[in-house]
């Protein structure tokens, strides 16, 4: 039999993994979505920066 304690432990530790699978879902089906800090134009936001610097980076190998 299963004591009140035991009980409480084993739900505390499913919502844990709840939580934890949910937020895990969420950002592997929306990894962009953590880039809402960027301006309506996106000047200054660091993964059109790295973008550029990316295609920069081409452009200086390729030519």
């Amino acid at each position: 039999m299963i004591h009140t304690q035991e009980l409480i432990v084993l739900t505390i530790v499913l919502i844990a993994f709840i939580i934890a699978g949910y937020k895990v879902y969420k950002h592997l089906s929306s990894p962009l979505k953590g880039c809402s800090g960027c301006a309506s134009d996106c000047s200054g936001c660091q993964l059109q920066d790295l973008k550029k610097e990316i295609e920069s980076n081409q452009n200086r190998k390729t030519g």
